[in-house]
């Protein structure tokens, strides 16, 4: 029984050249979108935890997990041997990860993509979230306070909203001679809420903060969504190549390897991928061993559709993600094509059944 480094990336993917740092988040509302998708990924993208522990995997090393959708690709070594074993964890498995804080911009990402623009809090102890859906009336009886205009619409009117802003923006489409005009967000904020403004520093007049008459916190309906859900769509996310959702995938793709030290079944399903995908036979000689893959000529990595910010080699001969000067936003290679190794070599296990087509 070796001892095993786990390189497991609980909080983000590591670029070249780039230091660690921690960034745990528990988001506690929608507002969490707001953080811009760059600086969390930054953040992320220089964080990582490093796991010492003893787990039997029948001799073999797994060290420098990858990336691979919403999977992690380990290398391992064993000897002479070299190998790769891909991990991938369920719904369930990120969802705990999730609840636990890890990757919060990428469940603020997946929240909003399943229920839009709603209020919501974490409830890990009963693994789901609790939200409310905000009303479209201003004077719903679930809302305390609304907003209303001092000028009037075309109809006489004064215009209502359930924030400055919006009562502005009704204030405006409700005017005819303001057709095509669109309200200034930054003005009004600068205002404190209390004057409509368009354009540039046009002013429409006051607005006013009146509390509901009907307001009756009872009526506040709490409605609340499976953390597992939100994990199914976080690792849709992540196939389709997003970092901030890679960052929980990777990380409940650690936990499952660490977990094999107690589960046997996952033990042996990491030592037969290891040993199937082992560089340790003579396709030509050896029956039992794994064909090479023999993709179209010039390719060797999967060339996906987002940019990545680690500055890696976009050369599909370079047989590896090499560094290089981050000169631009060089297109990021994976290893999806014909489901090959680095080395060019097919990729056997539960989760990949051998060499396909390229795409």
């Amino acid at each position: 029984m070796k001892k095993i480094i786990l390189l497991a990336i609980m909080l983000g993917l590591v670029g070249c050249g780039e230091n660690g740092s921690s960034d745990v988040a528990s988001p506690t509302n929608n507002q969490s979108t707001e953080l811009t998708s760059n600086n969390i990924q930054q953040a992320s993208a220089r964080s990582i935890s490093t796991y010492s522990m003893t787990v039997p995997f029948d001799g073999w090393h797994l060290f420098n997990p990858k990336a691979l959708g919403a999977s992690a690709l380990y290398e391992g070594t064993k000897d002479a041997l070299t190998s790769s074993a891909v991990l991938t964890a369920d719904a369930s498995q990120v969802a705990k990860v999730l609840g636990k804080g890890v990757a919060g911009y990428a469940l603020s990402v997946a929240v909003e993509e399943l229920l839009g623009a709603v209020d919501w809090v974490m409830d890990p102890a009963n693994n789901r979230i609790k939200y409310t859906v905000k009303p479209l009336d201003p004077k719903d009886p679930t809302v305390q306070y609304y907003y209303s205009t001092g000028s009037k619409m075309s109809n006489g009117q004064s215009a209502f909203g359930l924030t400055a802003l919006q009562a502005c923006e009704n204030l405006i489409a409700g005017t005819t001679r303001l057709a095509g005009k669109i309200a200034n967000a930054e003005e009004i904020a600068k205002s404190n809420d209390r004057y409509c403004f368009y354009d540039q520093t046009s002013m429409l007049g006051n607005i006013y903060r009146n509390k509901n008459p009907a307001y009756d916190p009872s009526l506040k309906k709490e409605e609340y969504l499976l953390l597992e859900t939100v994990a199914q769509k976080v690792i849709e996310n992540a196939d389709a190549g997003s970092l901030d959702a890679q960052v929980a995938t990777m990380a409940a793709a650690a936990q499952k390897l660490a977990d094999a030290a107690n589960d046997e079944e996952i033990e042996q399903e990491i030592v037969d991928d290891l040993e199937a995908n082992a560089n340790n036979c003579n396709p030509s000689k050896d029956e039992n061993c794994l064909p090479g893959c023999n993709p179209p000529a010039g390719v060797k990595f999967n060339k996906i559709t987002h940019y990545e910010r680690h500055g890696r080699n976009p050369d599909p001969n370079a047989g590896s993600h090499g560094c290089m000067e981050k000169t631009g936003s060089p297109v990021h290679w994976h290893y999806h094509v014909n489901n090959q190794l680095p080395d060019g070599r097919c990729i056997r296990g539960r989760y990949f059944g051998g060499c396909g087509e390229a795409p």
